[in-house]
């Protein structure tokens, strides 16, 4: 084993600085006595999750032998341990750890103990739970981690060269009883389903590896393939958009166009689309409307205003944050429809039409007033909206219905429909303008 170990992954000889993920169970005492044949440079790493009456003996057990093996010990104690959803909370505060370690003692590499049973039973899991392709794919062996990599080098070996080896090297371990309870998804799979696909294929977990590997190349031929598509998404600081150009033609190729988008702009909008919400936008997709949006949760729709696609925060009046760039659109909730575009003239079929000049800062700001809010009438007089208001006797119903425009600056460029500020107006030598257009739509 210990050949074919080394032989399968070659990193582990090439002298970089090595953390070492030990639970004492079999799998990870087999990873740590391999290496230690070999005389690296390792340190050892521990999560005492207090979750069992063990777990303190464990953790003494693996320090003492760190001791005697002049190795580095880190130990975290999860004083407080999860009530609910336990298993993902431990293995959030076992990979932070871990990376804090990492970045600390400036190791290059983590190495935890998976295996091919492990490999398996995720392939498993996670075709009954459904997911994405890469979702699909299982435990990769090797990724980025922290401030190096993650590498998982027992997953060529199946759980029983792992026992044998243990028994073999009569290695010290502990058996951990939680394991033997059917009580968790992953406990089922091992003790019910995987024993009898390797009665109908004793090479099934070779075959699981096989899959694996498969999914991950596809995931990276497809994202390549839409590497070009994806560089036309932009994103105005509040919201992404793309035309409908930029959207494949086919529904295999949209499918991934936008599980690839949604996995890009995660880490700036914490959104998780499920598959159902990703096959309701393909059937939308389909439907002859020019305009249409779908909630997506926590508070995110995805839109279609004619020829481009937006995501985007909903909001509501009260929130007062619309949003508007060149070449763009919104429908407000009093029904008017707002546009911002690029012209040489002035709009004379829409009752509002107000020219900005071209060094505008974008995107515009379309909101509710707010205390404080000014507007420049001339070079030298700027006012108070609430003063403007009452100024012009304006009744207070209309004064909850007005809008105020504001460039990314936050200066107010008009009071929607009332009046336009002094630096909405084009100076002359402007040939082409940028034109806002305020239309109220009228119910017939």
């Amino acid at each position: 084993m210990e050949q074919a170990f080394f032989r399968g992954n070659p990193e582990l000889l090439t002298g970089k600085k090595l953390l070492v993920a030990v639970s004492t169970g079999v799998d990870s005492m087999v990873l740590l006595h391999l290496l230690e044949q070999q005389k690296i440079q390792i340190g050892i790493v521990h999560v005492n999750h207090q979750l069992r009456t063990e777990s303190n003996d464990e953790a003494l057990f693996l320090r003492e032998y760190c001791r005697e093996h002049q190795l580095p010990f880190y130990l975290k104690i999860w004083e407080q341990p999860a009530k609910e959803n336990i298993e993902a909370q431990a293995r959030s505060l076992r990979y932070a750890f871990f990376e804090t370690i990492m970045e600390q003692e400036n190791y290059d590499v983590l190495l935890t103990a998976h295996h091919g049973d492990d490999q398996l039973e995720t392939l498993l899991m996670r075709l009954a739970r459904g997911g994405s392709l890469i979702g699909h794919s299982g435990i990769a062996r090797q990724q980025p981690f922290g401030t190096g990599t993650l590498l998982r080098p027992l997953l060529s070996f199946s759980k029983e060269e792992i026992y044998c080896y243990a028994k073999e090297k009569n290695l010290t371990y502990f058996e951990d009883a939680t394991n033997a309870s059917t009580v968790y998804f992953r406990n089922r799979i091992r003790h019910n389903v995987v024993p009898e696909l390797k009665k109908e294929n004793p090479q099934i977990l070779t075959h699981a590896q096989q899959f694996h590997q498969q999914l991950a190349w596809a995931d990276q031929l497809i994202n390549q393939l839409l590497k070009k598509n994806l560089r036309n998404v932009e994103y105005d600081g509040h919201r992404w958009n793309f035309t409908a150009e930029t959207l494949p033609a086919d529904p295999g190729g949209r499918y991934y166009f936008l599980s690839s988008f949604f996995q890009q702009v995660t880490a700036q909008t914490k959104l998780a689309v499920s598959q159902k919400q990703l096959f309701a936008l393909l059937d939308q997709l389909q439907r002859p409307v020019s305009q249409w949006a779908v909630d997506l949760g926590d508070g995110w729709r995805f839109s279609r205003r004619y020829q481009r696609f937006y995501l985007e925060k909903r909001t509501t009046a009260a929130e007062g944050s619309f949003y508007l760039a060149e070449n763009d659109q919104q429908i407000l909730p009093n029904g008017a429809k707002i546009t911002l575009k690029k012209s040489d003239m002035v709009s004379e079929k829409t009752p509002t039409s107000i020219p900005l000049p071209l060094t505008i800062n974008l995107p515009l700001t379309i909101r509710k007033r707010q205390a404080g809010d000014r507007i420049r009438l001339s070079k030298t007089l700027t006012k108070r909206i609430s003063r403007y208001f009452i100024d012009r006797k304006i009744p207070a119903d209309d004064r909850e219905e007005a809008w105020v425009v504001a460039d990314a600056a936050g200066e107010v460029v008009a009071l929607l429909p009332f009046v336009n500020s002094y630096l909405s107006i084009a100076t002359e030598t402007d040939r082409i303008h940028y034109i806002l257009d305020y239309t109220l739509q009228v119910a017939k």
